[in-house]
């Protein structure tokens, strides 16, 4: 999400709608809907939640004896989430948290899910994994989707200008890299059957524009780039576009990880090789 996003509350909910009604992230949604293998009376945790979309969706399929709780850093995206679950009836519960330290009880959800939000948190990571390690019950399934923005392909201008601005939007995230990263911090984070499905979103030119124009005002404000270069980039790309000649795309990547079962008391003195008592 752009700065603007961050500081703009309203800018925030448009964002985040006009992000979710992307057809590559509706296509997302059921791939990882796939994944968490959601069934009656299971209690999920969405980390991340925006304005409870997904969350909806999840309650819908767990039924009146589940539970399905969000959880977002913005109080706005938090309080649209509850407005617009009103009076629906549905099994749903949303706060204001931290995914860095979840206000939440040991093992106490049957899935966990994060989409997008790994980029963004100020702060590693394997720390939020380590806290969906926490909250599962054992047994209990992790899928979470991020981006890798080293991986944002555009074509329609100059290349190598194309690199040094997808580089400089890459550094500019909090964790531009965490797409690439996700088997490993879910291995290391001690989940077990780990896979990865990639899986990539078009960006069409006005989302394209919207999303990179902020970045690009503060990169020129910085001195990455001048202004004669960043006009000739977007002249270049307002042609193509008009000539059918451009595209963009984002890859990014859906990682599923469960929590190990607790291996039973006595387990490695069962499993150690009797002893002949007549040797």
């Amino acid at each position: 999400m752009s700065a603007v996003a961050a500081t703009d509350l309203g800018f925030a909910i448009r964002f985040h709608d006009a992000a979710n009604a992307l057809p590559g992230i509706r296509a997302l949604k059921p791939v990882m809907l796939e994944q968490l293998a959601l069934r009656r009376d299971m209690q999920v945790l969405e980390i991340g939640c925006g304005a409870g979309d997904d969350v909806r969706s999840f309650a819908r399929r767990v039924g009146p004896g589940g539970r399905v709780v969000g959880i977002d850093s913005s109080p706005a995206l938090v309080a649209e989430a509850a407005r617009r679950s009103g009076g629906r009836n549905l099994p749903v519960a949303f706060h204001v948290g931290d995914p860095l330290a979840l206000e939440l009880p040991d093992g106490g959800f049957d899935r966990v899910r994060i989409e997008r939000v790994l980029m963004h948190v100020d702060g590693a990571p394997a720390q939020v994994l380590a806290e969906s390690m926490r909250v599962l019950a054992p047994g209990g399934r992790l899928v979470v989707f991020d981006f890798d923005w080293d991986a944002l392909v555009v074509e329609g201008a100059d290349r190598e200008l194309t690199h040094r601005i997808v580089r400089s939007y890459a550094d500019a995230i909090h964790n531009g890299q965490v797409g690439r990263a996700l088997p490993r911090l879910l291995r290391d984070g001690g989940f077990a059957d780990v896979s990865a499905l990639p899986h990539g979103v078009e960006l069409p030119y006005d989302f394209f524009s919207w999303l990179v124009s902020s970045h690009l005002d503060a990169a020129l404000a910085a001195g990455l780039f001048t202004p004669e270069e960043l006009i000739a980039w977007w002249d270049q790309l307002d042609r193509a576009h008009a000539a059918g000649g451009y595209f963009a795309a984002l890859l990014g990547f859906v990682v599923v990880g469960t929590k190990p079962q607790a291996r039973p008391r006595g387990s490695d003195v069962a499993a150690m090789p009797s002893q002949d008592p007549s040797a």
